[in-house]
Formats: structure tokens, sequence, C-alpha cells
């Protein structure tokens, strides 16, 4: 079991990535830059368990707070780029912070140790010794459960803001920025502030992955991993906060589950993802379905409210 367990670990991190990519999407910007967002929140967070003794809560919010920094870095500069001119960016600042990762070194020689005595990121070498929770008896159950946690809250946080006023500005944003400055948004704020949540997600995301995997370097978070996550958002279902979490599970669970199939599993898993873009452009959830699920909930209870009770014929009347 550990084994499934490990695996829904990982997919509620592709969640969390997923959701990290719906926030900025929600203002119609397409962000490829979250690897970089997830490789720092990985570093942060392992750094300071690491070498400071952290607790494993403070240091993945630390890691999602250094994805927001970073994320502001990005996002105050390209503000004012729209559709691919703001994708090619955060490829390009992508691609440097994987660079810088591969190659940062900081730490210092574990005392008592023999052969491999350096502790913190090490270059090309990796970052090791990440043992918080075989230090602290933290099982593949347990860790799941936080991780499920996580994503239990952020999934409440976007359901919450799917029907609130800022959600219906986000959304005003995606479908026309000019229309939205004409009654008053601050459009250029709503964005970068949609796209540093984001950038914190990622990086809660990659601190509890750096924490799952025990050891990261810089080329585990390529570029690729970006594409992949966008994919489970537009897949899922961008228009809808359920898109993200469906696209997430389905598309990492997926590749699992048809192992029996061996080594044409990528090939179904390809051809899977084909269909639904060719039979399901607006995704596997789209803001239509949502629509139609509540509007069938509301004319049942209508139903149910105004049809006439029929007295059991057991019953006698007073």
């Amino acid at each position: 079991m550990s084994y499934w367990y490990t695996v829904l670990t990982f997919t509620g991190i592709n969640v969390l990535l997923a959701y990290s990519v719906y926030a900025s999407y929600m203002t119609g910007q397409v962000s490829l830059g979250q690897s970089a967002f997830f490789g720092i929140g990985a570093y942060t967070a392992a750094t300071l368990t690491v070498l400071s003794g952290a607790n494993l809560f403070v240091a993945v919010i630390a890691g999602g707070a250094a994805g927001t920094i970073a994320s502001l870095f990005v996002g105050v500069p390209t503000l004012r780029l729209r559709g691919y001119y703001l994708t090619v960016a955060t490829v390009a600042f992508a691609e440097a912070i994987r660079v810088v990762l591969h190659n940062f070194r900081f730490g210092k020689p574990r005392e008592g140790a023999a052969g491999d005595t350096w502790q913190g990121p090490d270059g090309p070498v990796g970052f090791r010794h990440i043992s918080y929770l075989n230090e602290h008896n933290i099982g593949t159950f347990e860790y799941m459960s936080i991780v499920w946690c996580v994503v239990l809250v952020v999934v409440v946080v976007f359901a919450i803001l799917e029907r609130s006023r800022l959600g219906r500005v986000l959304r005003i944003i995606e479908e026309d920025q000019i229309v939205a400055k004409s009654i008053g948004i601050n459009v250029s704020f709503m964005k970068v502030g949609a796209f540093a949540f984001g950038g914190f997600l990622a990086g809660i995301g990659g601190g509890l992955y750096a924490h799952l995997m025990t050891f990261i370097s810089g080329d585990d978070f390529k570029i690729y991993l970006s594409a992949l996550v966008l994919a489970y958002v537009v897949i899922g279902g961008g228009q809808t906060m359920w898109g993200p979490l469906v696209g997430a599970v389905i598309f990492t669970l997926l590749p699992e589950v048809s192992r029996p199939v061996k080594e044409f599993r990528l090939e179904l898993f390809g051809i899977l993802m084909i269909a639904v873009m060719l039979f399901r452009p607006a995704g596997m959830i789209s803001a239509a379905n949502v629509r139609k699920w509540a509007v069938g909930r509301r004319l049942r209870a209508l139903l149910d409210r105004s049809s006439p009770r029929v007295s059991s014929p057991m019953v006698r009347e007073p």
C-alpha cells in the first residue's frame, strides 16, 4: 500500500501545481513558469529543514513565500505583456532558474559523516539528505494525509473565490481587459495578484515534493513540467475550478493504472489526451456543464418543494 500512498501524494502535489496555473489562467494569463516557482519552493523548504532544523509546516510556508517573491519578480515587469509574449517570458525565467538551481551550492559539511560529507544543495550533484520525514517518523500514509489536507484547503479557497465578487472580476479581466478597465477594475493589480498567488501554491507544492523525494536537483524542474501542468488545466477544463482537480487526478493516476499494458501506456496516455482535446475542446469539465448541474439541482429542489404531499393510506387524518 505504501506505493499507492506515494502515488496519491504525487497526485495531490500535481493538483496544487494545477491550481497554481489556474490562478493566473482565471485572468487570461498563460504561464509556463510554474516549474521555476516549484523548484524555488522545493530548495527553500529543504534548506530550512536540513540546515536550520525548521518545522516542516514553517519550511513549506517559507517555500510558498519564496515562490510568491519569485512570481512578483517576473509578474511586475511583464504585467503589460499579453498572450504569447507573457508565456515566452515565463519560459525564459523557468529555464534560467533551472540552470541556477542546477549549479547552486550552499551548505556545510556533515559532522561525523564519512564519504558523502556535504549537507545542503551541492550543484550538479543535487540536494541530498532531505530526511525530515524519516527523522520524525512520518510514514507514507501520514504524509499523504498532510498533502491532501493542504489540497482540501486550496479547493475550498477556490470554491469560495469562484462564487465571490473577486472571482467575477477575474473572469471579466479574462474576457476583455478594456471593458474591465472601463468599469474601474485595476487590471494590473489583479493580474499580478493572481500570478503571485499561483507562485505561492507552486512553492507550497515544491516544499512538499522535496520532502517526499528526499533528493532533488535542478533537472527536476525542467520546462516540460510546466507544460504538463498547463495541460492538466486545459484538458481538465480551465473555465471552472473543478477542471484542474479532475485533470491533475486523472492524468496523474492514468499512467499508473495502465501499467499492465507496459510499453504502450504512454502511447495510450497521449491518445486519450488528444481525444479529449478533439471531442471536448472546452475541457473535460466546462463551465456549461457546471451551470447545467447547478440548474438541474435547483430545478429538482423546486419540484420537490412544489409537489403535493400524499398522505400514506395507513395513516388516518385526525
